[in-house]
């Protein structure tokens, strides 16, 4: 990630990426594509895409550990109302 990315980052929302990434490629499929401004294009997009990989990531991961604590939870409240 870029030095300016990893600043954006702070910042960066999941939604806010997207719609950067969907407004690249608006721009990448206009006809009229600045040629100049292609590579800066695409290596923004690689930069957002990794970002939101990282989001997702980071989510799948809270996602797992609440269920699991929800599963210790659940499992151990049984237990107790078994031993009544």
């Amino acid at each position: 990630m870029s030095i300016e990315a990893a600043e954006d980052a702070e910042s960066l929302s999941y939604t806010s990426a997207m719609a950067e990434l969907e407004s690249i490629l608006l721009q990448l499929e206009d006809d009229d594509v600045d040629i100049d401004a292609l590579s800066s294009q695409v290596t923004r997009a690689a930069e957002l895409i990794e970002f939101c990989r990282q989001r997702i990531q980071s989510a799948k991961v809270q996602v797992e550990q609440v269920v699991t604590n929800l599963e210790t939870a659940t499992s151990g409240g049984l237990d107790s109302e078994e031993e009544d």
